[in-house]
């Protein structure tokens, strides 16, 4: 019996832990940092979600890309990938490998791009490999100046409804949300009303750090995305009130996945009780390259000492 075994929209996973988008790459980073143990990482994931790719390959910003802070890390990679065809070609062959669900992240600087990007995946996912695309929508809108379409639910609702129309009906649907907002409950609801399956939360939370000795901002971009444990508290409320606000996350029709800040299992399980179905490790595993298998091993020892399954946890905490 595995105790582990949950489910997102129409994706069946053997456990609730997933890889966060960015941090893993795409299929090279298990494969040659971690071949030792990569069958183990393997085992404990549910699903692999891939770096954020975009329609055309992109440079990235500048140096320096990744600052260490007290409790987590600042990164302003901006996107850096070799595009769409670039993925299918290299990647799918070498991610079929992994005999796991795989979830693309996806980015555009247009809702039309987010459109022609889903075309794109869903005409060549040929091996059928990709059972889920992530929509990023924490990235700029170019159209209108550079502002984030995550902070608008009508921009939110339209890219979901387009990214929706142009797959499969087999492709569950993913929308990651930004924490950089005030409330993060409208956004989840204007998803939904754009016809998500799943929602993602949270995304990095915005910030900077000065060089007190050169007098200059340490990225090269001046600002980056926060991740790690610092964030944690944050994304716990998120996906808190969200389940306990929006009728389709409470009745769980519309999942949640937990990410931020997780290093181990009692942080998965704070998730889950939270409201989370399942979660993303991201951070803790460039620090501690065994975060993942840990995560995977506790929660299956805490499962069986109390004779229960990870489902009986999603939402606990509302009660």
């Amino acid at each position: 019996m595995n105790r582990l075994e949950t489910k997102l929209s129409k994706m069946n996973l053997k456990s609730p832990i997933m890889t966060a988008s960015g941090t893993w790459g795409h299929s090279d980073e298990i494969n040659i940092l971690y071949d030792k143990n990569k069958d183990q990482i393997l085992e404990s994931l549910g699903a692999f979600v891939t770096k954020g790719i975009t329609l055309k390959p992109r440079k990235g910003n500048p140096g320096l890309r990744i600052v260490e802070t007290q409790r987590g890390l600042l990164n302003s990679i901006g996107l850096q990938n070799e595009g769409a065809r670039a993925f299918i070609t290299s990647e799918i062959p070498m991610l079929l490998k992994y005999k796991l669900p795989i979830i693309v992240n996806i980015s555009a600087d247009t809702i039309e791009q987010f459109g022609e990007i889903a075309v794109y995946l869903n005409d060549n996912n040929s091996s059928k490999l990709i059972e889920g695309i992530e929509i990023n929508v924490s990235c700029p809108n170019i159209k209108e100046g550079g502002i984030a379409f995550g902070v608008n639910p009508k921009h939110i609702k339209k890219i979901v409804s387009t990214v929706k129309k142009q797959i499969d009906s087999s492709i569950t649907v993913i929308t990651k949300l930004t924490p950089n907002v005030s409330d993060i409950v409208p956004l989840a609801k204007a998803a939904i009303e754009g016809g998500t399956d799943v929602l993602s939360m949270i995304n990095t939370i915005r910030g900077m750090a000065i060089d007190i000795w050169s007098k200059k901002p340490f990225l090269g971009n001046i600002t980056g995305g926060l991740s790690g444990p610092a964030v944690k508290p944050v994304g716990v409320l998120m996906v808190y009130e969200c389940f306990k606000k929006i009728p389709e996350c409470r009745n769980k029709k519309i999942p949640i996945i937990g990410i931020g800040g997780i290093s181990y299992w009692q942080d998965a399980l704070e998730y889950i009780m939270a409201g989370a179905t399942a979660i993303g490790i991201g951070t803790a595993w460039i620090v501690r390259p065994s975060a993942v298998v840990d995560v995977y091993d506790d929660l299956r020892k805490y499962l069986e000492e109390n004779n229960k399954n990870i489902e009986d946890f999603v939402g606990i905490a509302h009660k």
